[in-house]
């Protein structure tokens, strides 16, 4: 290898940048008096934890433990409960992700509070005083800590933040360490990101429990099972930047959208209202991705605990692709109609949308001929409810079909204001 290939080895530089706590520290920006006090975020239902204070990991509550198991807990401690509120959540990681946009050209966005920064050009900086300045910045301007990890890969950066949140300075660059065995000594292997638990248990088995052991091994064995992407991982343990940075969006290949209802629905109305209401969110996730779909999927099940359990699914191909909630939402509807049993307790229902592709790249058929107007008024009327409904709230527009009162709709009897997405909650609680 050229000396010049290596200085260029050399200059790579990665920061995995990552909010602390990202659901809980939302929740303290507009309610301080929540700092220093234990805090969970619920999933959809209020069924389980998604999010933990570092107080809440100190009493040894796990990560997705129902919530119904620890009562007794959040009584004795006075635990603060919060739903979810990812509308919150995803405008606050928006104001993040633009902030690190100062601190360097190539910011990949991996995560909804995770981002990597490609600091290589940034060869006479000390890397340690800019990764502070990344985090001072963060919570000046948005209100969120955030932990720095440095490194050569993007592998070890993401050991490098590990790192970071253990220390009180908040940063870690590895790429000063005269050495980092003692550190791969000490992570097991399974907590190596990129390795599921069945590459995990497999890598155990031939004794290779740690990092260390993982960067040390033959290629061939590693090869063998894992393939390129094993041999990657290995090099990028060994300092060698194997990962690129992704700069843009791969296009999705599906959306789903499920939910479970916190009362069994067990007539064929509700079902279509909970469809219907679905499918509204997956044309909206469509519409914003400037994707259509081609095949839609409607699932439905009961209680997987009850000896009458019932599970169908029904699949419709669509004569031409579309994002349109409303012609979307016809056929979706008429898939609930053929799944449903009547006597069953339905307790999840779901929509998947799939052959996305491109609105750009829709294909037309024979039959679509002289349409141009229906569906210039389709793609107004959608234009209408997108605008109103981000300018105001969500739902403020929406279709008859997804029902009024909507008794079965997910239960956030503890959620947080909307604070930086929609006025009227402010107005609710001013």
């Amino acid at each position: 290898m050229s000396s010049t290939a290596l200085d260029r080895k050399a200059e790579k530089r990665f920061a995995l940048v990552d909010c602390n706590n990202f659901y809980v520290s939302c929740e303290r920006l507009f309610n301080p008096a929540l700092i220093g006090k234990p805090v969970v975020v619920l999933s959809n239902n209020d069924g389980c934890v998604v999010a933990r204070s570092q107080e809440v990991k100190d009493l040894g509550i796990k990560m997705g433990v129902p919530i119904f198991r620890i009562y007794e807990l959040i009584k004795r401690h006075n635990i603060q409960v919060y739903s979810s509120n990812y509308s919150l959540y995803g405008d606050l990681s928006g104001r993040v992700m633009s902030t690190l946009a100062y601190f360097a050209p190539d910011v990949e966005i991996y995560s909804i509070d995770e981002a990597f920064i490609d600091l290589s050009g940034f060869r006479y900086r000390d890397l340690t005083e800019y990764g502070s300045e990344i985090r001072q910045r963060v919570m000046q301007w948005v209100g969120i800590p955030v932990s720095v990890g440095i490194a050569p890969t993007k592998t070890l950066a993401k050991l490098a933040n590990r790192l970071a949140k253990q220390s009180k300075f908040g940063v870690c660059d590895l790429s000063i360490y005269p050495s980092i065995d003692n550190i791969l000594s000490q992570v097991d292997v399974g907590d190596l990101w990129g390795i599921g638990s069945k590459y995990a248990n497999w890598l155990r088995e031939r004794g290779i429990t740690t990092a260390l052991h993982l960067k040390n091994e033959d290629e061939a064995v590693i090869r063998s099972k894992m393939g390129i992407v094993g041999v990657k991982l290995q090099m990028e343990l060994r300092g060698e930047s194997c990962l690129a940075m992704e700069l843009v969006d791969s296009p999705k290949k599906g959306t789903c959208v499920s939910r479970s209802f916190p009362k069994s629905i067990t007539n064929l109305p509700e079902l279509k209202e909970a469809i219907a209401t679905f499918t509204h969110r997956a044309a909206e996730k469509l519409r914003r991705q400037k994707q259509v779909a081609s095949v839609i999927t409607v699932f439905a099940r009961t209680s997987p605990f009850r000896d009458d359990f019932y599970s169908n699914s029904a699949t419709a191909e669509l004569a031409l692709s579309s994002n349109y909630t409303h012609e979307l939402s016809r056929t979706a509807t008429h898939l609930g109609e053929s799944i449903y049993r009547q006597g069953h307790n339905f307790k999840k229902a779901g929509v998947i949308m799939t052959g996305l592709v491109s609105e750009s790249q829709i294909q037309g058929n024979l039959f679509d001929v002289g349409n141009d107007e229906a569906k210039a008024r389709s793609r107004s009327l959608m234009s209408v409810m997108d605008t109103i409904n981000d300018m105001y709230r969500r739902d403020t527009l929406r279709f008859a079909s997804t029902g009024v009162i909507q008794v079965w709709k997910s239960k956030s009897e503890q959620r947080s204001p909307q604070y930086t997405t929609c006025w009227g909650d402010l107005l609710e609680v001013s």
